[in-house]
């Protein structure tokens, strides 16, 4: 194969552009209807995860078709939110940045250049100075010009408004009255009114806009990114598909830095494996799912998540499944129950569900039974007591090849982040399952009978499976506080 060939995702990671741009074909709609399409555009806010592509989609949708919008009388201008770290400054740039791009036009009449000096007067406080700033864009539209601000990185927001709750309010009043409207398209992470709550602000500037989630790549997006790799000179087929399926999902940014690493790889070799390519850049996907678990863990939504994906649903409401499908970060299985985007993600959500249990009371009494259990085992079999007792108690097998197939994808996706313990990987049931088997070795310790515990055990595995009743199941107070008690009652036995 010769060396000299594009690799089609070289600039993976940064705004995608022109040929490099696929799928979206539903979202380039909404932008086409909102703000291209119209006389009058209108507000539009592209919320999704991070690197999920919608700077990409506003800049494919906008900036791409300015020479377009410009015959038509609009002006797109792009504001990147995050170099700003002062309210009166920002606000101000809007004016110059106006002003800079309607004299490259020659659009740039004497009223409208008076008004741009009044508006940037340093001696006036922030109710005259904006009172300037609205009498600008006046002006611009007088002269049959319309404004569409592109406001990137709008989570910022939080930061530059917070001592200036006005801003909020600033932003709405230059895009609701009609004399002097600008209107303005947002790429967040969160919601506006998420945000403007951040700040502590209380305004209606959320109420102006259509939100638009941005997700996954759908079929069309995966089709044509298999294309582009089979262009490039891999060959696609199912297992190869079903392969970076199971590690993107239809993430677009975890799709292209794949695909980049593919691509290089058939520089130097003709058969490439996916798998030994997703563990080489094993890190990368790390570095994006921390970032992703750390915005939903400030936003309080990771707990949510975990009680969706892996039980029990405390507090969790269909409000936040029905969120989280917003943003593609779960999906409804063949099973009717909820599943990450992908598998890779599914696994690393199940060790942080690990590491940081989401309702502490649980947590503790579970990993008191492990170590019970583990503490007896090993007195009466020794080091290979798992090994021992699966030879012994042959229904007891197929818990532990469950539980050393998934210490084995953990290992394989996270390396030194997996359990080494391989009790860690049973889920309640499984616990229980041992202790039963094992009857007499426990009964001293734990006093009653089978039948006593087996009832407690039926309730704590219901609770701790995914959705066990429906799709939006929650855990009701009575079982949550009965649940809470069998788990005291296990801690005190224990501690006796």
């Amino acid at each position: 194969m010769s060396l000299h060939f594009d690799n089609p995702f070289t600039d993976y990671g940064s705004i995608v552009q022109g040929e490099r741009f696929i799928g979206r074909q539903a979202s380039l709609q909404v932008l086409e209807n909102r703000v291209i399409r119209p006389s009058e555009p209108g507000n539009l806010a592209i919320i999704g995860d991070h690197k999920i592509g919608k700077s990409s989609l506003v800049y494919k949708a906008i900036i791409e078709r300015k020479d377009e919008l410009i015959a038509r009388g609009f002006l797109p201008i792009w504001v990147n939110l995050a170099t700003y770290d002062q309210s009166p400054v920002f606000f101000r740039s809007l004016v110059t940045r106006c002003c800079d791009e309607l004299q490259d036009l020659e659009w740039l009449s004497s009223p409208i250049q008076q008004a741009a000096k009044r508006a940037l007067d340093d001696e006036m406080s922030w109710g005259e100075g904006y009172s300037r700033i609205q009498r600008f864009f006046e002006k611009v539209r007088q002269d049959q010009r319309r404004i569409i601000f592109i406001l990137d990185e709008f989570d910022h927001a939080r930061h530059l408004f917070k001592d200036n709750t006005a801003g909020f309010q600033g932003l709405r009043e230059l895009s609701y009255r009609p004399e002097w409207r600008v209107t303005f398209v947002t790429t967040s992470r969160r919601t506006i009114r998420d945000i403007e709550l951040q700040t502590q602000a209380i305004s209606t500037f959320d109420g102006i806009f259509h939100k638009h989630y941005l997700g996954m790549f759908d079929d069309h997006g995966l089709q044509e990114f298999f294309t582009r790799l089979s262009l490039a000179g891999f060959p696609v087929d199912a297992r190869t598909k079903s392969q970076i399926d199971s590690y993107c999902g239809g993430h677009p940014y975890l799709l292209e830095t794949l695909g980049y690493e593919i691509v290089e790889a058939l520089r130097e070799q003709q058969h490439v494996d996916v798998d030994d390519i997703a563990q080489r850049i094993r890190s990368s996907f790390l570095d994006q799912y921390d970032r992703m678990t750390e915005l939903l863990s400030e936003d309080g939504t990771l707990n949510k998540l975990l009680q969706i994906l892996f039980g029990p649903v405390v507090d969790a409401q269909q409000t936040d499944v029905d969120e989280l499908l917003r943003f593609g970060l779960i999906k409804a299985s063949n099973q009717n129950i909820y599943v990450a985007y992908s598998p890779h993600f599914q696994t690393y959500l199940k060790l942080i569900e690990r590491q940081n249990h989401l309702w502490p009371i649980w947590r503790e009494a579970e990993l008191a039974l492990r170590q019970l259990i583990t503490s007896k085992m090993l007195n009466q079999y020794g080091q290979q007591w798992i090994a021992k007792l699966g030879r012994k108690r042959p229904n007891l097998q197929p818990i532990f090849k469950k539980c050393r197939e998934a210490q084995k994808k953990e290992e394989e996706a996270f390396a030194g982040r997996a359990s080494r313990n391989l009790i860690d990987f049973t889920y309640p049931r499984d616990l229980f399952s041992i202790i039963f088997a094992e009857w007499p070795a426990f009964s001293s310790t734990l006093g009653r009978d089978k039948g006593y515990w087996d009832h407690r055990a039926q309730l704590l595995a219901k609770i701790r499976t995914p959705l066990a009743h429906n799709r939006d199941a929650v855990l009701y107070d009575y079982e949550r506080q009965t649940a809470a008690g069998f788990c005291n009652e296990i801690l005190a036995t224990l501690q006796k």
